[in-house]
């Protein structure tokens, strides 16, 4: 099964300093972390790979995945950039809609492809973290889409308390925050500046 293009999340700027924790509270972090992620994904294939699924009730199960796992504010605000701060109230809540619709239907219609490919989580390690209250952790997992050539994914899970959400995620290094946010700011810079180039190009994705 190939990664599909829309695989994505987001990150907010990062800062140099790692939040002070004490070892014990780190590993419990990083643990917790790396069961957040497997257990998700291990979710997502039960679910949403179930027999006599149709397309609709696929695509309800992900959205409940992905409102669960993903901090999809956050990724929809930095996806779109600086054209955020310009965009009216009227296409900011128009784009968030359809960035979250373009996503559902991609990523579940690409889980009725799936063919008992393996998924694994292999270790988890601190990373920096903007806010003195949250903790981040890159958890890096291996796809086998074959035993001689897995894909290498990092996600990258930020926690308060309980609550865990995804914010990004990297596959073999490749940031696909970034590489969401190049492609949109692409469309926008274009056209002239118009957000509304980009909401046209996510009716079409979402309906077509």
């Amino acid at each position: 099964m190939r990664l599909p293009r829309w695989t994505f999340a987001i990150v907010g700027p990062l800062v140099a300093l790692l939040v002070a924790v004490t070892p014990a509270n780190a590993d419990q972090h990083l643990a917790a972390s790396s069961e957040f992620i497997q257990s998700l994904a291990d979710r997502a294939i039960t679910t949403l790979t179930a027999e006599g699924q149709t397309s609709e009730k696929r695509r309800q199960e992900f959205r409940g995945l992905f409102r669960e796992g993903f901090a999809i504010n956050g990724i929809a605000r930095f996806v779109l950039g600086r054209y955020w701060r310009g965009a009216t109230e009227a296409d900011r809540t128009e784009y968030m809609v359809l960035f979250e619709d373009v996503i559902v239907n991609t990523w579940a219609d690409r889980f009725s492809e799936y063919s008992g490919e393996k998924f694994e989580v292999q270790q988890a390690i601190d990373a920096p973290s903007a806010h003195q209250a949250e903790q981040v952790a890159i958890v890096r997992s291996m796809f086998f889409t074959d035993p001689q050539t897995p894909i290498r994914i990092d996600w990258r899970v930020a926690s308060r308390g309980d609550i865990y959400k995804i914010t990004d995620v990297s596959v073999e290094g490749i940031s696909m925050a970034n590489t969401q946010r190049d492609e949109f700011s692409s469309v926008i810079r274009s056209n002239s500046g118009k957000i509304s180039a980009l909401l046209d190009i996510l009716r079409k994705k979402r309906d077509g």
